[in-house]
């Protein structure tokens, strides 16, 4: 009230403060930094809102820079996703100012407060992402297999035997590394480290397969099962939509943020 001449006005930033304040709430996110802030800061920061794309662009990049609650390499992924936004709307000719009402620093806040809640998810369930992910890559290479034999071909529904578990125990152990190894994903930006991590697991799968064998045939453990091409298809299939749902519904829906109104809408 004291920055603002207009009550109207006062009172819209309110009702807009309250309503993200709700929403957050009823999303599950903390508001610890949101609290933190002093309050004439951040009310300062709700009356001067900025006008032109690139001041949006700024400003967003200053409390993303600001914020002591993200790695320098998260700060880097939100800014050029917002960057990517920013972008699309030049290329629209769009003002950001008409079609957000939010402020930028709930913008910002919100990206951060989704950032946290993805590192969460790869920090803690990393491995079961992991195993889930490579249980759908073992029914590929069952797939690969049918087609490169061309049991596909001659003989769909012809069936075959397969030691399932010893087969695919080594691919589920090499899929808990692998997203236990996730939370180190930050030092894989380079093309050669990325090459150099897939060789990486390749050896640990092939380590599992010599580990694990001997100890499967001393323990007498196995799942024989009569196995046909088309049934692995259908195996593929399954895994395959377990696989990119989980991705999709915990990993790539959770970091991204609504930027826009009903009629033009952006994810970044």
């Amino acid at each position: 009230m004291d920055l603002v001449d207009d009550e109207a006005e006062a009172e819209r930033l309110l009702d807009s403060l309250a309503g993200y304040m709700s929403q957050a709430e009823k999303n599950g996110q903390s508001l610890d930094g949101l609290l933190s802030q002093s309050p004439h800061e951040y009310a300062v920061f709700l009356v001067e809102k900025p006008v032109t794309n690139e001041e949006f662009r700024r400003r967003y990049h200053t409390l993303i820079e600001q914020s002591e609650e993200l790695k320098p390499h998260e700060k880097t992924q939100v800014n050029r996703e917002f960057d990517w936004a920013v972008d699309r709307l030049n290329d629209m000719k769009l003002k950001l100012q008409d079609i957000e009402m939010r402020d930028v620093s709930f913008l910002a806040y919100t990206k951060i407060e989704a950032m946290k809640s993805s590192r969460r998810a790869w920090n803690q369930f990393g491995w079961l992402l992991g195993m889930i992910l490579a249980f759908a890559y073992a029914n590929l290479l069952l797939v690969m297999d049918d087609v490169f034999s061309l049991r596909l071909f001659t003989a769909p529904t012809g069936m075959y035997a397969i030691d399932y578990f010893g087969f695919i125990l080594p691919v589920l152990l090499t899929g808990a590394v692998f997203g236990l190894l996730t939370r180190f994903r930050h030092h894989f930006q380079t093309l050669g480290r990325r090459v150099l991590f897939a060789i990486f697991i390749v050896l640990v799968y092939i380590g599992f397969v010599i580990l694990t064998q001997p100890v499967l045939m001393a323990l007498e453990w196995s799942f024989l099962i009569q196995l046909t091409p088309l049934y692995a298809l259908v195996l593929l299939g399954l895994s395959g939509f377990m696989a990119l749902w989980t991705l999709i519904e915990f990993i790539w829906r959770n970091t991204r943020c609504r930027l826009g109104n009903d009629d033009v809408i952006l994810y970044y």
